[in-house]
C-alpha cells in the first residue's frame, strides 16, 4: 500500500487512545483500593464512576473523530469507518452500563438489593446485554485495528508487535465468550471471581501498546531524552 499522509492530529490522537487504554484497567482499581469482577463495574462506586464515564466517553469522541488511512482497493471498510463503529460502541457501553449483579462488592451488592442504582445503573438482563455486545465489538475492533490496519503502510518494522497486540486482544475475547456460554449453560460458573477483569485487561492493554507505538510516542520519549545540548 502506498504511504499516505496523516494529520497531525491523528498522531495525538493515537498518543491519547493509547493513554487511555493503558489507564482504564490500572487506575480504576487504585482509586477505589479494590479488586471488582470486571471493570464495567466501577461504574457503581464514587469515584471511579467519574473515571470511567470520562474515560469510555474519551475513548468514543477520540475514536470518531480518528481519520485515519483513506481506503484502499484490497479493502472493504476504511479506518475512518472502523474507529466510527468502535467510537460508538464505546458510548452504548457508558449509556448502557453493565447490571450490578456479581461485582464481588459488598456496597455494590448493598446498592443492588436496594435498588439505589447510580446515575444510569440497573439490574435489567437486557441492558447488561447491551452492554456486553457493544463492549465486546468496541474490543474486537481495537484488536483489528492492531492487526490489518496498523500493519499497512511502507513502515514494516513494526508489524510483528502489531500482529501480536491483535493476536492478544481477539484470544481475550475468545476466551470471554467461552466464560459467557459455560456461564449461561452452568449458571454462577466462575474460574476465578476476577476472571473477566482478568481477560478485559490482557484484551485491552496490548491495543492500548500498538496505538501508542502507531502515535510514535515511543519517537517521541527517544526525542526528549536525545535533545542537544547547547
Amino acid at each position: 500500500m502506498p504511504a499516505q499522509d496523516l494529520q497531525h492530529s491523528d498522531y495525538r490522537i493515537r498518543k491519547l487512545i493509547g493513554i487511555l487504554g493503558l489507564a482504564l484497567p490500572l487506575l480504576l482499581p487504585l482509586t477505589e483500593s479494590q479488586f471488582l469482577s470486571s471493570i464495567s463495574h466501577y461504574y457503581y462506586l464514587p469515584f471511579s464512576s467519574l473515571l470511567f464515564t470520562i474515560i469510555l466517553s474519551s475513548f468514543g469522541l477520540f475514536l470518531i473523530s480518528y481519520k485515519g488511512y483513506t481506503v484502499d482497493e484490497t479493502e472493504t471498510m476504511s479506518d475512518d469507518m472502523l474507529t466510527n463503529i468502535g467510537g460508538f460502541a464505546a458510548l452504548i457501553v457508558v449509556f448502557f452500563p453493565t447490571y450490578c449483579l456479581g461485582s464481588e462488592s459488598i456496597i455494590i451488592d448493598k446498592l443492588c438489593s436496594a435498588k439505589t442504582y447510580p446515575l444510569l445503573g440497573h439490574n435489567d438482563k437486557l441492558t447488561n446485554t447491551i452492554h456486553l455486545i457493544s463492549a465486546g465489538i468496541f474490543i474486537f475492533i481495537m484488536g483489528w485495528m492492531s492487526k490489518y490496519k496498523f500493519t499497512r503502510g511502507n513502515d514494516t518494522s513494526k508489524n510483528k508487535i502489531y500482529h501480536i497486540c491483535g493476536n492478544i486482544v481477539w484470544t481475550a475475547i475468545a476466551l470471554l465468550i467461552l466464560l459467557f456460554v459455560a456461564d449461561l449453560i452452568k449458571d454462577g460458573f466462575k474460574i476465578t471471581n476476577y476472571d473477566v477483569y482478568i481477560l478485559e485487561t490482557i484484551a485491552v492493554i496490548p491495543f492500548a501498546i500498538s496505538w501508542l507505538i502507531k502515535g510514535q510516542a515511543m519517537e517521541d520519549i527517544k526525542q526528549l531524552f536525545t535533545q542537544p545540548t547547547k
